[in-house]
């Protein structure tokens, strides 16, 4: 099936969920065009000879959003937070099924209806059922009650949880049932409704029994270590393959440098060495930007790395071995200093000058005198340094074996060498006419010379050295080396989890602590290093029982001699075992089920989704059943009772953390969404939910919703912690198939068949969207308050539960998703009434008090997007607050705990206390807020539907008097 473009799929929900009311809907539903590439990628409207398309663009885009923006559509959204958003947004939600309350609290509270006279009973009624009785002052019918004004349910990471507990619940229960069990309590005062009693035992949900012996908490962390054992089977390999390869090329180079002096061993490197420069250098000059034809782009980055660097590298480590064998060093003992290298500096002047004329440049001769003059320098230091080498001492120091040393810092020093030619060469060309682009190539090729000589430099030297100094330091290491890589690894995920965790925009910036910067900085390199140590010994002392260092000093280690094989035949033993564990474990150790993600799912599926099925069929010994999950796309049944349900789209991040976007390389991210009826990205393309990852489950989309802790994070991602994270399996995140062109053959995959290459990238931060497969987190790694995406489809009222944890106040939520609105969807939002909300003040000054709000209201500028018809939206922006006129319950929890209700979403193990105190302050913001909007309609006698809320909120925040309705509590809050 062809991918569908984001025109269909909007056009298609809105079918779905208004019906086929809109011939244009219709006929845009059936259209199937190619999504084509993402336009924010491309240059469309650069040039002259766009004009037309981009008219046909905007008129297609624009006659589809009016479209939908007369269809007056609402959208229920809830933040991410954890359980604490999952508590708070379900005292919102029971709080917009009681609404429109029938009349005031305050005259509720007043009236003292007079005795009924006693009647003899009826015994007809006696026999008929007995129906539950209506909770007082709440809206007489489901169908009239706010929350079933609301078509759309969005919602991210916590408030995922809350929103698939209800989708669950509806799709099992009819929605008079569940509107029954929210605003009251059908089975007696002393019965809470089951599905809701369910949350409270499951609020501690990773481990419900708590306890050291708690069968919960030992299994969580048994699977943990299970799970990281089976990671390490596929990453661990990988690296001593790396540290192996290093380890017998290098006994490979020691056994050629110990033969005899050969003028074929000279012969042999000089031209492979040669060649390989030439070819790479030729390239170089033909890919000048000057020096190109008209109209040529150019190569790729991709194409530079194969064919210009990776020859130059080779380049170097033929001319490392040439001049630090026996055969070159004898050929340097016959000669002077100067001869030496004036004669290299002659070798490389000729090999610039042939790859000159063999690039076949399009300038004059003067930039070939100049290219060979920069030749003449490159020789130069490479002579010198192979000059220096020899006069080096050998003895006393064991780096100075032989080839150790050239190979730790002769190619690097080679590599540097060319990058230093090239510099003079730029110099040299400075006055020529438009060479700022041939500049600006030549240093960007420099900084790669740069990266691969210090990362060279730095692996091998990790490698020999690390492992010498280990053996050296035996009775130490225990003592040191691995605590202390362990510790650094410990603080760098510690900070990493924190309130200091780096990569957020803002942040990025330099609003961090410093403090978190430098622990950050200083503590990732120590762990990296120890670990590469800490192999590399194991390796030499598992295979040669000494440091590879000492093992090459022996006399006999010529190539293909006895000794030679007898070091470098157990490290091709050692090699091919690596090789194996790696291909068995990456073919059948699956990427996603042996993450911390199952673990994570399996309890928020539980928790949340077994609450409303009423015959659970549970594992006696385990507690879950696998019954409890729904497919997605079940939550829109063809055959519908014709009452509420929410359209429920679950919002994630696809992660780009490698994007070649420039103005991304921030958020490292894009949308992605999964509801009933579809799956994808708007910047890539859609599937059928019923198709994608097999049917992709409710329990898989909240729990990818809620992947917070995930080596890849959006705009939380930190090279600092990537590696750390995925090498100990903190790895909530989700690989699944992409839905664009890319995964034609993989979107109906659950997973990658091997595990290996995505394991690499997402632990080295290569995620991208032009794969096969791409890797999805937590839906607040690119915005987390949901309400992007009910922008994109022009809904006209949006509610915006912001549970998150701020307890600053900063907004950055908020802030993140107006700012991305604004940029992708070319839509404004303006807030009234944001700088009134306050934040709680510390411990012992004076509480906020009645006179603030904890909502403010937002006008969403469609208009000016879309021209014609089209209508502003409005936002309700309600934000957890404590301003000490709460409710007694919550009263006496937040004076315990300073952080309510903003306590770090680290702690997902809520308390009976917790939670009701987080589900009550929902209810009673939103009941507050919604009461004094529908008190000022009494008034003026309107009805209170929900456009006319919406009016109220927003004409209250413009008045500047203080609105203040008594709640029938004695209390008196800001309405707006």
């Amino acid at each position: 099936m062809h991918a569908l473009s984001t025109e269909t799929v909007l056009a298609e929900e809105a079918i779905a969920i208004q019906g086929e009311v809109d011939p244009f809907l219709a006929d845009k539903a059936r259209q199937r065009p190619d999504p084509g590439p993402d336009p924010r990628g491309s240059k469309l409207g650069v040039g002259d000879d766009d004009a037309e398309r981009c008219d046909a663009t905007a008129k297609r885009q624009c006659e589809l959003y009016q479209r939908l923006n007369r269809l007056n559509r609402a959208a229920l959204c809830l933040s991410g937070g954890g359980i604490r958003s999952a508590a708070f947004s379900l005292g919102v939600i029971q709080a917009l099924a009681s609404h429109p309350r029938p009349e005031p609290i305050a005259s509720i509270e007043r009236k003292t209806p007079a005795p009924e006279p006693a009647k003899e009973p009826d015994k007809k009624k006696a026999t008929q059922k007995v129906e539950p009785k209506l909770p007082p002052n709440v809206v007489a019918k489901p169908a009239d009650s706010l929350l079933a004004q609301f078509q759309y349910l969005s919602t991210v990471s916590g408030g995922g949880y809350i929103g698939s507990w209800l989708s669950a619940w509806r799709l099992r229960t009819g929605f008079d049932r569940v509107w029954w069990n929210l605003v009251g309590r059908p089975c007696g005062p002393d019965s809470e409704p089951g599905t809701i009693a369910w949350l409270r035992s499951y609020s501690n949900y990773l481990s419900p029994k708590l306890g050291a012996l708690s069968a919960d908490t030992w299994a969580g962390i048994a699977i943990y270590l299970r799970n990281l054992l089976l990671n390490w089977l596929v990453i661990i390999p990988v690296i001593c393959i790396v540290l192996l390869f290093i380890k017998l090329v290098a006994a490979t180079s020691i056994g050629v440098a110990h033969y005899p002096p050969r003028w074929l061993v000279v012969a042999s490197f000089g031209v492979l060495g040669a060649v390989s420069l030439i070819f790479a250098l030729a390239l170089v000059t033909r890919e000048r930007p000057t020096r190109r034809p008209p109209n040529d782009s150019g190569i790729r980055q991709g194409v530079f790395l194969r064919w210009i660097l990776l020859p130059a590298t080779l380049s170097a480590g033929a001319f490392i071995q040439l001049a630090a064998s026996n055969s070159g060093l004898a050929k340097l003992d016959h000669h002077a200093k100067a001869v030496v290298i004036i004669g290299a500096a002659i070798a490389g002047a000729l090999i610039y000058a042939v790859s000159w004329i063999l690039a076949l440049p399009r300038c004059d001769d003067r930039d070939f005198w100049r290219w060979t003059l920069s030749g003449l320098v490159y020789g130069a230091l490479m002579g010198t340094g192979a000059y220096v080498y020899n006069q080096a001492p050998m003895e006393g120091f064991l780096l100075f074996n032989d080839l150790l040393m050239p190979v730790m810092f002769g190619v690097p020093w080679i590599i540097a060498s060319q990058m230093i030619a090239e510099m003079i060469f730029v110099g040299l060309t400075s006055f020529e006419k438009d060479s700022d682009s041939d500049r600006e190539w030549l240093g960007r090729a420099a900084g790669w010379y740069l990266l691969t000589a210090l990362g060279w430099f730095v692996v091998t030297f990790l490698t020999f050295a690390g492992s010498l100094v280990a053996e050296d330091l035996a009775s130490k290491l225990e003592t040191w080396l691995a605590p202390m890589g362990g510790v650094a690894g410990v603080v760098t995920a510690w900070v990493a989890k924190s309130d200091w965790s780096p990569g957020r925009g803002e942040q990025a910036k330099g609003t961090r602590p410093l403090s978190a910067m430098i622990i950050l900085a200083i503590a990732t390199p120590i762990f990296v290093a120890a670990l590469i140590i800490f192999l590399s010994a194991i390796l030499d002392r598992l295979l040669l029982h000494e440091p590879l260092v000492i093992s090459l000093r022996y006399p006999d280690t010529r190539l293909f001699s006895a000794g030679w094989w007898t070091i470098a035949g157990w490290l091709l033993i050692g090699l091919a075992i690596a090789l194996a564990i790696a291909w068995i474990a990456s073919r059948n150790v699956n990427i996603n089920r042996f993450s911390l993600h199952a673990v994570y799912r399996n309890r928020l599926v539980r928790a949340f989704l077994g609450a409303s099925r009423p015959k659970r069929n549970a594992d006696e010994f385990t507690g879950f059943d696998l019954g409890d999950n729904p497919h997605v796309y079940e939550l829109w049944p063809e055959q519908k009772d014709g009452t509420w349900r929410p359209f429920h789209v679950i919002n994630m991040t696809l992660n780009i953390v490698s994007t070649k976007r420039l103005s991304w390389q921030e958020r490292k991210a894009e949308p992605f969404t999964v509801s009933p009826l579809h799956s994808g990205s708007a910047c890539k393309a859609f599937r059928p939910s019923k198709e994608y990852a097999d049917g992709i489950t409710l329990g898989t989309a909240m729990a990818i919703s809620g992947a917070a802790a995930s080596p890849n994070m959006g705009y939380n991602s930190s090279p600092g912690i990537t590696f750390l994270l995925a090498l100990f399996n903190v790895r909530l995140g989700w690989w699944l198939g992409n839905p664009g062109r890319e995964g034609r053959e993989t979107y109906r995959h659950e997973g990658p068949a091997l595990a290996i290459q995505p394991l690499i990238e997402e632990t080295l931060g290569l995620t991208t969207d032009d794969r096969p497969y791409v890797y999805l987190s937590d839906g607040g790694h690119f915005e987390n308050l949901g309400i992007y995406e009910m922008v994109r489809r022009r809904c006209r009222y949006i509610i915006s539960v912001d549970a998150g944890a701020d307890p600053n106040y900063t907004f950055a939520d908020l802030g993140n998703a107006v700012r991305k609105i604004a940029i992708d969807l070319g839509i404004t939002i303006r807030f009234y009434g944001l700088t009134k909300l306050k934040k709680r003040p510390p411990p012992g000054d004076d509480d906020i008090g009645a006179e603030h709000p904890y909502s403010a209201i937002g006008v969403i500028d469609y208009p000016a997007a879309d021209g014609g018809d089209s209508k502003p939206g409005m936002i309700l922006y309600i934000k957890a607050g404590y301003h000490g006129v709460e409710d007694p319950g919550i009263r006496a929890y937040a004076i315990e705990n300073p952080a309510f209700p903003h306590q770090g979403t680290i702690d997902q193990f809520f308390s009976e206390s917790q939670f009701e105190s987080y589900r009550a302050l929902g209810f009673e913001i939103t009941d507050g807020v919604l009461s004094h909007a529908a008190a000022a309609l009494d008034t003026r006698g309107e009805e209170r539907s929900l456009d006319k809320i919406f009016t109220e909120l927003r004409a209250k925040v413009d008045d500047p008097r203080p609105a203040t309705v008594n709640d029938g509590r004695g209390n008196s809050r800001g309405g707006d």
